[in-house]
Formats: C-alpha cells, sequence, structure tokens
C-alpha cells in the first residue's frame, strides 16, 4: 500500500520532492458488462476519488506516491460502451495499463477475454502497454471458472492473474499498485536507458571534437 502525500512542507520536504519524478499515467479497464469493472475502480480509489467525464468518457483521477516517484493516475472506466462494442480508439490511446475484466460466475465473460484482448492489441502495441488480467470472485454465486483454468489462459497470453473479491480492499489494491508499479519502473528504466545514452553520444562527440582539434594543429 502506498503511502499519501505529506500535508506539511518543510525545507528537507521540499528537496525530496523536487528529487521525485512526476508520472501521469492513464489505465483503461475493459471487459464484458456487468462483471464489477466500476466498483473495483471506486473500491480502489476511495472517498478521494475525482470522478470525471469528458468526450463521453468516464474516467477517475487517483494520486500515490513512493519515495521515487509521484503519480497521477487516470483510470477509464468503460462501463456502458462494451454491450454496444463502442469502445473505440480514443479509449485506449495514450493508455500505459490496462485491466481485463471477467466474472468467474460467468462463462460468458471469460470466453469474451479474448475478443477484448484482441481489441486491446489493435488499438495498442504490446510493448508500449501493460496488461492484467482480474478474475471477480463472488461469494454469493457459484463459481463456474476456476482458479486453474483462468491462470492456464493468463499464462497462454502471457499475462499476470489476479482474482478479487469486491469486498476485499487490499486485494484491489494489490492489482492497482502492481500495475502502476510495473508502468513507473518501464517508463523510468526508458527514461534512463535514453539519458545514459545521450550522456554517451555527447561524450563521444565531444572527444572526436578534441581529436579533429589536436588534428588540425598538427597540420597548420
Amino acid at each position: 500500500m502506498y503511502s499519501v502525500k505529506p500535508t506539511s512542507i518543510n525545507n528537507k520536504d521540499r528537496l525530496f520532492r523536487r528529487n521525485k519524478k512526476d508520472l501521469h499515467l492513464k489505465f483503461i479497464v475493459i471487459g464484458d458488462s456487468r462483471v464489477g469493472k466500476t466498483t473495483l475502480v471506486e473500491k480502489y480509489c476511495g472517498n478521494d476519488r475525482d470522478k470525471n467525464q469528458n468526450n463521453s468518457q468516464l474516467y477517475y483521477q487517483h494520486t500515490l506516491t513512493t519515495a521515487e516517484w509521484s503519480c497521477n493516475l487516470k483510470i477509464v472506466d468503460t462501463a456502458g460502451q462494451e454491450r454496444y462494442r463502442s469502445v473505440t480508439s480514443s479509449y485506449y490511446r495514450g493508455s500505459q495499463g490496462c485491466l481485463i475484466v471477467f466474472d468467474t460466475s460467468e462463462e460468458t465473460s471469460f470466453v469474451n477475454i479474448e475478443h477484448w484482448y484482441n481489441d486491446l492489441m489493435n488499438y495498442c502495441n504490446s510493448t508500449s502497454i501493460s496488461v492484467v488480467l482480474v478474475g471477480i470472485k463472488r461469494d454469493s454465486r457459484e463459481r463456474v471458472v476456476s482458479t486453474e483454468r483462468a491462470q492456464s489462459f493468463a499464462d497462454h497470453l502471457n499475462l499476470p492473474y489476479f482474482e478479487v473479491n469486491l469486498d476485499n480492499n487490499s486485494e484491489i489494491s494489490d492489482v492497482f499498485d502492481n500495475l502502476v508499479k510495473t508502468v513507473a519502473q518501464t517508463l523510468l528504466s526508458r527514461e534512463n536507458s535514453v539519458s545514459s545514452s545521450t550522456f554517451s553520444t555527447t561524450r563521444l562527440s565531444k572527444a572526436v571534437t578534441k581529436a579533429e582539434s589536436k588534428l588540425g594543429c598538427s597540420c597548420c
């Protein structure tokens, strides 16, 4: 579980926060209608959730922080669109994380995972988005999709698999927190790689310039 931002800021806090990376992430939650997507998002965001609507898209904003980075997370909820197959490219655009959700008591919602995954891959590059499969457990309903079967299919798609009881906030947080951590580490790793490459190129350029300068002097 991530800690909340400090409310009081002293000089040490300011220095600490200046060294942090500010991340702005977008996640999308997809899956069949009535599997629990909205409840999943609202339970994760808690009482501080900021619910908004833009161009008919419903999304939630949530802030979390670690010692290394601070993240402003936008979670797009596709509820109401999936029944008409109207989840279009605009919903997926710019997403760094995706949760594909199904109900372990609904066979159809499990079968349709492949449809949602293919849709996602049509709109997003598999190397630019991190995806997890989430099975919603319902104590009041008979389970028809076993953990082993769901895990096997997740392995087939090379996706992490989580099972969540919507009454268990800890399980819900684990899903989102792990996905945020994965995306954050990927982005920061790429950023460090680019910085390192730029630094090496600059050093090489300076070395070449210096060598050319020396050669120029010897020719005069």
